[in-house]
C-alpha cells in the first residue's frame, strides 16, 4: 500500500513514540506542519488500514500499531521518521 506525503508524516512521527506514547492532533500538527483538518484526515485514512489507533480520552490521542511501525522500517519511507527512533 502506497501512503501519500502526509501520510508518511504523520505515520512517521506516530512511529517515533514509544509504543505506549500516543499524541493528539494538536502535536501532530506542531510537529509535522499540516493543518488539524488535513490531519484529521490522515489519522482516519491511517485508522482504516489499522495503521494508527485513537485512544477514547479527552483529547483523543493516537498512536501507531506495530504494522504502521512495519511500513515506516521501508527504506523509502524510513526518512520520515525522526532520526531518534531510526
Amino acid at each position: 500500500m502506497a501512503l501519500t506525503e502526509s501520510e508518511a508524516k504523520v505515520l512517521g512521527v506516530l512511529s517515533s513514540l514509544g509504543p505506549t506514547q500516543a499524541a493528539t492532533v494538536r502535536q501532530l500538527c506542531e510537529e509535522v506542519g499540516l493543518t488539524a483538518e488535513t490531519v484529521r484526515r490522515v489519522l482516519r485514512a491511517l485508522s482504516r488500514d489499522s495503521f494508527a489507533v485513537v485512544s477514547h480520552r479527552s483529547p483523543p490521542q493516537w498512536r501507531a500499531t506495530s504494522t504502521g511501525r512495519r511500513v515506516m522500517k521501508d527504506r523509502p519511507l524510513r526518512e520520515y521518521v525522526p532520526r531518534a527512533v531510526r
